[in-house]
């Protein structure tokens, strides 16, 4: 976008390690009339010295009326906000006059190098001649049937830090077969007009962010409000006062990925809130991408937060940015949710109650029965009592292990068949929850349910 060059502020700075997960404000006037505000930010070294791991740098926005956005992938040819069509990531409605924030978010900082930055504002008021599309973002029903849908909580696109534009995200997660996928770019809501303008029949597009903290990561689904997530810019701002707010507007508040790799090479990415492990979080992002180690450990944190009284679901994300290359034997998980109808609300709420199994592939069908002849299936509470546990799964593999799981503890392992059913009779006035596991020859996990649940005090 040209601009006529009217109005130019100039900012820069230094950053050394010690400036790691830090936030720097510049302020500036924007007067009444202002139609464009171009900027251009650049910094250096990209790549720290002597690693293959960059400097990780981005720039938010607030208006007189709080958050305007996120520029998380800083280009060449800068970033445009104003009130049609702004840089993804960042809102696009009138400018209001004022005082404005550019927050400069040093996520990560290797040694040895100093970094330098440079900020130019430049502001406009000449009209803004591009058109902005239209979408219908109305929240829609995909498949009215109600049964076992299988999708995706966790992706992002350019409106974040992924590389394909959403077009692209939704024709190739349609490719793999899904019935839902989810949006959920780093601190923005963005693209969500757009991504749920792509559902049709049979294939639903839903919403949300990922409120990416310097000290964790966690998913908001199911809205398009836009969260808060700078803790370190707003006095009296922690974790927990932002979970309790996506619980008050009546998100699904997921923990992601709570033991994931982290610096040097995913800033912020561990759950690292003492405070809040779990808070009020509804759910627990157990398989995050591929199966990794760090899953593995994710799960292990799972059944502790269970065992210690939270009544937890547990969830998978791709957490896909593009196209993987072709061919990669690692496998994905997805959540396969049983919802009264494809659509939005029907899988949140499916998902609320834990009605899902995790999986790489294979089914697995978990149920219980108490001898009154109550039932369950995964997600549910039962009082507690004997009951019968049944399981049940399908296109599992030659030499996987079957693992019943009671209060976090390996009960049974046991190889198994391809397809079968499994039942075992279980006594729960001492003990409550159970689930089952899937796994391969190398224990490394296929599938896992959410439990069942026994006696009182979960809510």
């Amino acid at each position: 976008m040209t601009t006529d060059l009217k109005t130019q502020f100039h900012y820069s700075g230094e950053l050394t390690k010690h400036d790691s997960k830090t936030y720097h404000p510049y302020t500036f006037e924007v007067p009444t009339g202002t139609t464009n505000i171009h900027v251009d930010f650049k910094f250096e070294p990209f790549y720290a010295t002597g690693r293959i791991h960059r400097n990780q740098i981005d720039l938010s926005f607030n208006d007189p009326d709080g958050i305007r956005g996120v520029w998380n992938i800083v280009k060449p040819e800068g970033a445009d906000i104003n009130g049609v069509y702004s840089t993804p990531g960042i809102g696009s409605w009138p400018i209001q006059p004022g005082t404005w924030t550019v927050f400069v978010a040093s996520h990560r900082i290797l040694p040895p190098d100093t970094v330098t930055y440079e900020i130019t504002i430049t502001l406009s008021d000449e009209p803004v001649t591009i058109t902005a599309p239209e979408y219908d973002g109305s929240q829609r029903v995909a498949k009215a049937e109600a049964g076992w849908y299988r999708g995706d909580l966790h992706a992002h696109t350019i409106h974040s830090d992924g590389s394909w534009d959403i077009p692209e995200f939704t024709a190739y997660m349609r490719g793999l077969g899904l019935d839902f996928v989810t949006l959920s770019d780093h601190n923005t809501v963005t693209g969500l007009a757009q991504h749920r303008s792509q559902t049709e029949d049979g294939f639903l597009a839903m919403g949300g962010m990922e409120l990416s903290t310097f000290n964790g990561h966690m998913l908001a689904l199911g809205s398009s409000h836009l969260y808060e997530w700078r803790l370190n810019i707003t006095e009296g701002m922690d974790i927990n006062r932002i979970m309790k707010q996506v619980i008050h507007k009546g998100d699904m508040l997921i923990i992601a990925h709570p033991m994931s790799v982290d610096e040097p090479f995913c800033s912020g990415c561990m759950w690292q809130f003492e405070d809040a492990r779990p808070g009020v979080a509804l759910g627990v992002e157990i398989w995050n991408e591929f199966w990794h180690p760090f899953n593995e450990e994710g799960l292990k944190q799972y059944y502790l937060w269970l065992s210690l009284g939270n009544k937890l679901v547990a969830t998978s994300g791709t957490d896909i940015h593009h196209a993987p290359p072709p061919n990669i034997p690692r496998r994905m998980g997805y959540n396969v949710v049983y919802a009264e109808s494809l659509s939005e609300q029907a899988i949140l709420d499916a998902v609320r109650k834990g009605h899902l199994y995790v999986s790489g592939g294979p089914e697995l069908l978990l149920t219980a029965e108490m001898s009154s002849g109550e039932k369950a299936i995964c997600g549910d509470v039962l009082p507690a009592g004997a009951a019968t546990i049944s399981v049940k799964w399908s296109s599992a593999h030659e030499g996987d292990h079957l693992r019943l799981i009671v209060d976090g503890k390996v009960k049974e392992d046991r190889p198994v068949e391809p397809a079968g059913e499994q039942l075992w009779s279980l006594n729960f006035d001492e003990m409550s929850w159970c689930t089952v596991e899937l796994r391969d020859e190398q224990f490394d996990l296929w599938a896992v349910s959410n439990p069942v649940f026994f006696g009182e005090g979960w809510s």
